[in-house]
């Protein structure tokens, strides 16, 4: 079937559109540089973060006592840091993962200059500079998934 133009709809009749579809070098080369700091934080988190946290090891059960909220706060923490891990993992919801992990890491920040004299704020802080580079570069895809949630379609 034909196009009003009277091309076929798969033909090639216009390649700057066919372009325009194609990924840059600079974009293909920022992409890879994207997944390789995701998959960095991931491991990261789900290492340092979760495991620990959720396996209530001694050095992670001391530092939430430290905090004195309970230890309910530490299985929170570690679930948060987990899925926001997972969240790193997937295309649609890496960019949300991030911010929802610059939150944690922004608690633990003032948490640990706050209760505990700023002994540790440096692993979270440090934390925030990569998980800013992932918001940044996916901020398109956080903004499409929330005018999706909106029910704005694309």
């Amino acid at each position: 079937m034909a196009h009003a133009s009277g091309m076929p709809p798969t033909s090639h009749a216009n390649p700057s559109a066919r372009r325009s579809r194609r990924k840059s070098p600079a974009r293909i080369a920022l992409e890879v540089a994207l997944w390789a700091v995701q998959l960095y934080l991931a491991y990261f988190f789900v290492t340092v973060g979760a495991i620990p946290a959720l396996t209530a090891e001694s050095g992670a059960q001391d530092t939430f006592e430290k905090i004195g909220i309970g230890l309910w706060f530490m299985y929170l923490t570690g679930t948060l840091e987990l899925l926001g891990a997972v969240a790193l993992l997937t295309p649609w919801f890496s960019g949300l993962g991030a911010l929802g992990l610059m939150g944690v890491m922004t608690g633990a920040c003032i948490t640990h200059l706050t209760l505990m004299d700023g002994k540790g704020v440096e692993t979270p802080a440090m934390m925030l500079v990569p998980l800013l580079v992932i918001v940044i570069g996916r901020w398109g895809t956080i903004t499409q998934l929330l005018n999706r949630l909106r029910g704005g379609g694309r």
